[in-house]
């Protein structure tokens, strides 16, 4: 009787000291700069203010900042703003050239980060098969596409290169794109991190919005590798710098976890480059291949 009675003290005692704490924990306000630069096409950043995980809406663009970009250390020019959040410059930046930008806004510590921009995947293809393609409704019936074999040579460079490969389609009479959702070919050179397992597809297995290409163990030689691709779409492969690489998987990670909606899947650190702040500033160059006229 001693004994229950000592418990049921010792619990009355530990619920009587039950307190309720509140943190009053104030986040750091980061700002986030975006930009990722092409041969093919002029500078754009966009900088805004990030959310904390409390904070829903729309993001707040950064206005009144000072963006400068250095290209091999020497001034290359200071971005314009062109509306909320948005600035540009009007140059193209060049393969081989290494390039850094910072971004000062008043009351901050500068924005840093810098990329060197790789060369344009060097890829070409010889079509072993051709027979017409019944598997998508035309708007524009006079329209004909073909489903192709194709064999693939992509002429590796020397030196380590982040090769990524994805489909662009159109529909016809608008010419409007739109991007496919994966990528579906047998290689030994693909990271598998993204693939997914579906007995549908033509082998097995795809790779969602991406294939990511290593060079691993093959640097400066030729990669080989066969795939099926119809006339509607381009096959577009893209060379990273390191850190867009890695900007790109670690999204490719979180997409697919917000995708499937899985609990116990833990959320996924996006690669940041930006010194005293987050975002990316990277660069990719592309090659674009067209087989409409094949």
């Amino acid at each position: 009787m001693t004994t229950c009675f000592t418990i049921l003290s010792c619990c009355s005692v530990f619920l009587s000291c039950e307190q309720v704490v509140e943190f009053d924990y104030q986040a750091e306000r980061k700002i986030c700069l975006n930009c990722v630069l092409n041969p093919d096409s002029t500078v754009r950043v966009d900088l805004y203010y990030a959310q904390t995980l409390d904070e829903t809406g729309e993001f707040e663009p950064v206005s009144g900042a000072t963006i400068e970009f250095f290209e091999n250390g020497e001034p290359w020019g200071t971005a314009n703003h062109i509306s909320k959040g948005n600035y540009s410059l009007d140059k193209k930046p060049l393969p081989g050239k290494t390039y850094a930008v910072k971004c000062s806004t008043p009351g901050n510590l500068p924005l840093t980060a810098e990329t060197t921009v790789q060369e344009k995947p060097n890829v070409s293809y010889v079509v072993q098969s051709k027979e017409k393609y019944e598997g998508w409704r035309e708007m524009d019936k006079s329209t004909q596409f073909f489903y192709l074999k194709i064999d693939y040579q992509l002429n590796d460079q020397s030196g380590k290169d982040y090769y990524w490969n994805y489909y662009l389609g159109w529909y016809d009479p608008w010419n409007q794109y739109n991007y496919g959702v994966f990528v579906s070919y047998l290689s030994p050179h693909i990271d598998d991190f993204n693939r997914v397992i579906d007995s549908e597809k033509e082998h097995g297995y795809y790779y969602k919005y991406y294939a990511r290409i290593t060079d691993a163990g093959i640097d400066g030689k030729q990669l080989t590798f066969s795939k099926n691709i119809t006339t509607k779409l381009l096959d577009v492969f893209f060379n990273a710098d390191e850190h867009y690489d890695k900007y790109m998987k670690s999204s490719v990670q979180q997409k697919m976890i917000d995708d499937e909606s899985l609990s116990f899947k833990e959320p996924v650190q996006i690669y940041s480059n930006i010194e005293n702040g987050t975002g990316i500033f990277g660069s990719a160059s592309f090659t674009y291949l067209n087989f409409r006229n094949e």
